[in-house]
């Protein structure tokens, strides 16, 4: 849980260092797409109103919804921005810690094949050596 809550901050932290803003998560681009769809919907309902010829209502009513229209959309247009660049950024911090997590697997092997080998002879010979780098050569192949 508290692995998780660390990734989630560290994506945060990456976000407002790479953009120069704060990157704003998933749920707030989520609620600012609905917000959006709401207002615009006010928004038409306010302008049907006075094209219809409600009673109450006046041209004011109608710049109104054309306002409320105009922020609506504007809302859904900066969710989606939103919900596109924290999708692109989670998926370049999985792609990171992945790579990470390989790279410590591969030194971890190594280091082991290293430890085992140096156990077990203190001198080695020429070909142990040689057969040592091959080993290594390719572990570092099977995990590119």
């Amino acid at each position: 849980m508290e692995n998780k809550n660390l990734e989630e901050t560290d994506v945060n932290e990456k976000q407002e260092v790479g953009n120069g803003k704060s990157a704003m998560p998933m749920r707030t681009c989520l609620v600012m797409i609905l917000a959006g769809v709401y207002v615009a919907y006010l928004g038409v309902s306010l302008c049907q109103n006075v094209i219809n010829g409600a009673e109450g209502s006046s041209p004011g009513f109608m710049v109104a919804g054309v306002i409320f229209i105009v922020l609506g959309v504007a809302f859904v247009i900066n969710g989606i921005r939103g919900s596109i660049k924290a999708g692109k950024i989670q998926k370049e911090s999985n792609a990171e810690s992945e790579a990470q997590a390989s790279e410590t697997e591969t030194s971890r092997t190594v280091e082991s094949k290293m430890e085992s080998t140096s156990s077990l002879n203190k001198k080695m010979s020429i070909a142990d050596r040689a057969n040592l780098v091959s080993q290594l050569g390719d572990a570092t192949e099977d995990e590119e």
